[in-house]
């Protein structure tokens, strides 16, 4: 890592709470966090991080993050301000990294701009979308991105969709980058059907997830041509639980965290709900969800081979 000396970002906070900022609401804290708002500060922040050699971890609304019980020793980034924005440009619609995917949907619907509307499912940031191509209802967010503006250590980038290698829940962005921007190449509608599609997406969501509890979204990818709620629930996992923490009644690939429930709790359960798919004739699953690990920054929730974090 470079040695040169920088100063420290603007909007820094020392041992900052991490667990209000994930929809499970488990773990500790981070040692510093840092809120940005603009390209320049982005870059400034990835910056003085890499000449302390301090592992970055982007947070957004935190809804498919498990931040470790004991915190997190490196610099936790938040995207606010300009960078959580939302706005129309030349019929087309631009989004803040750290905008809301959900309030995005429905800025494109007000404005009669179609094709977006499945991420009204997908509780996160739209850079948090975008690193991980999330996607519901046989769409992707690769399907709808034109450009995204990706900040570095080193300065900012705009790129083509292209070149992000979006795969299932997956692209080229790296740990120590922030999609800060995001462009997306949306169609004229009928906002009248794009409304109602919306109404009919969030009565689906209301029926089949649960709802008004402590939870993240999907806990597991869903295998080539199977269901990973239908191979959890085939298994018994359904209300299966360990300490506060449990697989959903309502959809086996959610999970639900009471007051009580720790990272711990949440993990325990994962490698618990996979074992017992494995013993019944299953594939292995891959986590959606992602871990905050105390020195080593965002991963895999759980390994490919069952392992704890």
């Amino acid at each position: 890592m470079s040695a040169r000396a920088i100063s420290e970002p603007a909007g820094l906070v020392e041992n900052a709470p991490l667990d209000r900022l994930t929809t499970i609401k488990v773990g500790g804290t981070a040692d510093r966090l840092c809120r940005v708002e603009s390209f320049s500060q982005a870059v400034a922040a990835l910056a003085w991080a890499e000449s302390r050699d301090l592992v970055v971890a982007i947070v957004g609304k935190g809804s498919n993050l498990i931040v470790a019980d004991d915190g997190f020793r490196g610099l936790a980034v938040q995207l606010t301000g300009r960078l959580s924005s939302i706005s129309v440009r030349g019929g087309g619609l631009w989004c803040g990294g750290g905008a809301s995917l959900p309030r995005a949907v429905q800025r494109a619907a007000a404005a009669g701009l179609t094709g977006l509307e499945f991420g009204a499912s997908i509780p996160g940031t739209v850079g948090g979308a975008v690193a991980m191509n999330a996607g519901a209802y046989s769409a992707e967010l690769k399907d709808v991105i034109d450009w995204a503006v990706i900040c570095t250590a080193d300065g900012r980038e705009r790129v083509r969709a292209d070149e992000l290698a979006m795969g299932y829940r997956s692209s080229s962005v790296g740990a120590q980058q922030i999609v800060a921007a995001v462009g997306f190449d949306l169609a004229p509608g009928d906002p009248d059907q794009i409304a109602g599609r919306l109404a009919e997406l969030r009565g689906h969501r209301r029926a089949t997830q649960p709802q008004g509890v402590r939870t993240f979204g999907s806990v597991f990818t869903n295998p080539p041509g199977d269901s990973a709620g239908r191979l959890l629930e085939q298994a018994g996992c359904k209300e299966l639980r360990v300490g506060d923490a449990r697989f959903s009644p309502v959809h086996a690939n959610f999970i639900e965290a009471g007051s009580e429930a720790t990272a711990a709790d949440v993990l325990a359960l994962m490698r618990e709900g996979r074992r017992r798919v494995r013993e019944a004739g299953g594939p292995t699953l891959r986590a959606e969800v992602r871990y905050l690990h105390p020195t080593e920054g965002i991963r895999a929730a759980i390994s490919r081979e069952g392992e704890g974090e």
